[in-house]
């Protein structure tokens, strides 16, 4: 790793997100301008309600009738990493003691099957959206970092998940630490397979988890697909932006809303946000309705910047535990390459990231400058996990945050409220919400469809008295 030189101080920077940068003219806004009613309604047009909506035109006879308070994707789905991952920030260990392994790998495989639903989203839509696929490897340096994920690599094989490869050096000082039981999980290799898979020479990490990754615009996709849904579904799509949802009340038979001046009435409303938003949700006595306290939706922050490069480099996903117990709380360093449309000019994107703020305001600032002191961190201490052939203080070519929707359980909530069957979610993306976003836009769909559904690490749950 490269050692800090002489303090510099950038400048603060206009937020400029890749994502949104390639996106169409979105034309005259569409407010709602009059009362409605439908049967589903969906409020907020990022990746989980463009999934959500998607699924249940595609899996029921419903209505829908879909809100979002700005424009397409233009929120954090926008602002992402831009990664096609099947992963949860929580280990599936965790997950598995918490809820029990069957469910855990239950969990896990309906992340996997994201993958597949992105397939079917892009091919039955024509969104003709770039799409690249590889291997993603994390970096880790200690031995319960290795514990850790080795023991989730175990709760994979007991749940016939399949295993993934998990390599650690000849020259790791934990090596002859690690337990009997995780003997067959692992391979030994040399140092410089670690270097090579990281694409680092910090000889600090000592182990690689490999998985498959992926790359796409996902706002580039919300845009074509809601553009898809409103010629193919006409007769029961509605499509209403620049609306913001102040309130959202439910009883037994129905939910209404209160959005932009009218009224919504509803067979049901699935609630697709970010989560950490403005509007009301109450019963029919005007009693809040929540999630249990640990699936609560707090606004966190997290920023990132990106380069451009003429030459063109294979795609590329690697991250960096930094801390030294799992669950810690230093973020990762992340490093994400693709290749990306740039006007006339296809070039390589490299996209680096890592810092997170809690963001504790209801009102966030979409627009409002990146902090340059923030542009120093990430060019002081991520940058150098992306090469040491890009030299510290140059100009970044985009440089972007987005208010990310996370709780405590670090699950997200997809389901009808256990109180309120006519109030269901889709939300918490906790830093990877892509793929976990479609599945649970399908769950979302079949649960409305009538199709049985077993229980789920998903699922909504009540505060506890």
């Amino acid at each position: 790793m490269e050692t800090a030189g002489p303090p510099r101080v950038y400048a603060d920077q206009q937020n400029r997100s890749p994502w949104t940068a390639q996106l169409a003219d979105d034309g005259p806004p569409r407010p709602l301008d009059r009362d409605s009613t439908a049967d589903v309604v969906v409020v907020g047009a990022g990746i989980a309600g463009i999934a959500t909506a998607f699924f249940v035109l595609r899996e029921t006879d419903s209505s829908v009738l879909l809100v979002e308070r700005g424009r397409v994707a233009r929120g954090a789905t926008g602002h992402n990493a831009g990664q096609l991952e099947a992963y949860f920030e929580r280990p599936l260990c965790d997950i598995a003691a918490a809820f029990g392994r069957e469910a855990a790998g239950a969990a896990q495989r309906e992340l996997e099957d994201g993958y597949e639903l992105f397939d079917l989203i892009v091919a039955e839509t024509g969104a003709g959206v770039r799409v690249e696929q590889g291997t993603g490897h994390m970096g880790m340096f200690n031995s319960n970092h290795l514990d850790v994920h080795l023991r989730s690599l175990q709760v994979r094989e007991q749940t016939g998940l399949g295993r993934r490869p998990c390599v650690v050096s000849e020259d790791a000082e934990f090596l002859a630490d690690i337990p009997a039981d995780l003997s067959g999980l692992y391979s030994v290799v040399p140092q410089a397979t670690v270097r090579e898979l990281l694409e680092i020479d910090d000889d600090r990490y000592r182990a690689v988890l490999s998985a498959p990754a992926g790359w796409a615009n996902s706002s580039l996709l919300c845009q074509r697909v809601l553009g898809h849904l409103r010629r193919m579904h006409a007769d029961r799509f509605v499509y209403a932006d620049s609306t913001n949802v102040e309130r959202v009340v439910v009883d037994e038979e129905s939910a209404v809303l209160h959005a932009g001046g009218h009224r919504i009435t509803a067979g049901h409303v699935v609630l697709c946000t970010n989560g950490f938003v403005d509007h009301v949700v109450e019963d029919a006595a005007g009693s809040p309705v929540r999630l249990a306290r640990d699936q609560q939706i707090a606004g966190r922050v997290a920023h990132l910047a990106a380069f451009v490069e003429d030459a063109p480099r294979p795609p590329a996903a690697m991250s960096y535990i930094r801390n030294l117990v799992i669950g810690g709380d230093t973020p990762y360093a992340y490093v994400t390459r693709r290749t990306y449309d740039y006007g006339r000019r296809t070039v390589t994107l490299t996209c680096i990231g890592g810092p997170e703020c809690e963001h504790d305001d209801p009102i966030y600032e979409r627009d409002a400058p990146f902090p340059g002191g923030l542009l120093q961190t990430i060019d002081d201490e991520v940058r150098p996990f992306a090469g040491s052939k890009r030299r510290s203080g140059q100009p970044y070519d985009f440089h972007w945050h987005g208010l990310m929707g996370y709780n405590g359980s670090k699950l997200r909530v997809v389901g009808a409220h256990p109180s309120h069957e006519r109030l269901l979610y889709n939300l918490g993306c906790n830093g990877v919400g892509f793929l976990a976003s479609m599945s649970g836009g399908r769950r979302v769909a079949r649960r409305l469809a009538g199709r049985p559904m077993a229980a789920s690490v998903f699922d909504p749950r009540v505060a506890r008295p």
